[in-house]
């Protein structure tokens, strides 16, 4: 037998290696953006999470970090109506 004739040893067991695989290498779920074609709808937010209506990138969240931005943003909107 020559040098690198067997395989080296597995280091972590099969099925944890294709886990690995996939979650680096495998299918993102990524949200598309809808462009808006108007010139008067520029900034609008296309992916309908902004509560503004303006884009503030909460398209690129995963819907429980969506969920989390928009309950912190709604309790800060509350604290400014308590101020006023």
């Amino acid at each position: 037998m020559s040098k690198g004739s067997r395989p080296r040893p597995y280091s972590v067991s099969q099925a944890q290696f294709g886990q690995n695989y996939d979650a680096i290498f495998g299918k993102k779920n990524i949200m598309q953006v809808r462009v808006k074609e108007d010139p008067k709808e520029f900034g609008q937010c296309g992916c309908g999470r902004s509560p503004t209506g303006k884009c503030i990138g909460w398209h690129g969240l995963s819907e429980e970090l969506y969920q989390h931005q928009k309950m912190l943003w709604m309790e800060q909107q509350f604290l400014k109506d308590e101020e006023q």
